[in-house]
């Protein structure tokens, strides 16, 4: 290890950075400190005793290139919770979100036994994109099953939140100390945005005093050279995916231009219009 003498700044939000800070055996307070977060901002009720599954491996993580869920925890009384990091995607990326969370409902429930023993999934996804719902866009949106007709009924089997972290900066911009002290969620959206830690390191200290121990283990990462090497490696697939994705997008695009236009060059033809036109 040695000192981050450049004060090397790393995208918080990187999956990776995520697993080493939350997925990590002795990490289950920072843990439940973003989870109740989460949940306290719609007044969920508080999870208690998280026991993180699959703890934080390095050698494992080097070279990751599949699809795994980033953190996975059980509560003091069985419900999973699973929390997912995501620099780049789109709205398919809800797909993926739906396959997890029915995933783990059919891997939790072994063959034989009741519907009764399914278990409650807190599914936290923190997102580094914008989502288009055709609203005014919302930074924390959750959805459950509902009653359509009524929608104060519920079934509580499922939580999934979807947090836009880009959406929180105006709103961060605006908060006072006060603010950040009653909601914890802020005070890790500052965390996540930032991009001089050192600058808000006292304030975000004085408002969650669980950001002393995120702070310094962000310190302990960006000054372990192996560690830094793999979130390089890393960052270069994701980059590489993001490319690809934005390439995708364009082409998609391309095409549908070039078969709306076929479409409307049959049907000006079918209508015996001038091939000039056409």
């Amino acid at each position: 290890m040695k000192n981050n003498k450049d004060n090397i700044e790393i995208k918080k939000l990187s999956d990776l950075f995520a697993r080493y800070l939350f997925g990590r055996n002795g990490s289950e307070d920072l843990l439940e400190d973003l989870v109740n977060a989460t949940l306290s901002d719609f007044n969920f009720e508080e999870v208690k005793d998280l026991e993180i599954i699959d703890p934080f491996n390095l050698s494992e993580n080097i070279d990751l290139k599949e699809s795994i869920i980033d953190v996975k925890a059980k509560t003091k009384n069985n419900q999973t919770v699973i929390i997912e990091f995501q620099l780049c995607g789109n709205k398919n990326f809800i797909d993926r979100i739906f396959y997890y969370i029915s995933k783990n409902i059919v891997s939790e429930l072994r063959e034989g036994e009741g519907y009764q023993n399914i278990q409650k999934i807190i599914s936290i996804n923190l997102l580094d994109f914008n989502l288009d719902f055709g609203d005014e866009g919302k930074p924390h949106r959750c959805f459950k099953l509902i009653d359509t007709e009524n929608q104060n009924i519920s079934l509580d089997y499922i939580q999934m939140h979807l947090i836009e972290v880009q959406r929180f900066i105006d709103i961060l911009e605006k908060s006072t100390i006060e603010e950040l002290k009653k909601n914890k969620l802020l005070t890790w959206m500052k965390f996540f945005t930032s991009n001089n830690l050192e600058l808000i390191e006292k304030e975000l200290k004085e408002a969650n005093p669980i950001m002393t121990k995120a702070i310094e283990e962000y310190k302990r990462f960006t000054s372990d050279d192996k560690l830094m090497r793999a979130y390089a490696a890393r960052d270069a697939f994701l980059v590489g995916q993001k490319i690809m994705l934005s390439r995708e997008r364009e082409e998609g695009f391309e095409a549908g231009e070039k078969s709306k236009a076929i479409s409307m060059a049959k049907a000006m033809k079918n209508k015996n219009m001038d091939i000039n036109l056409i």
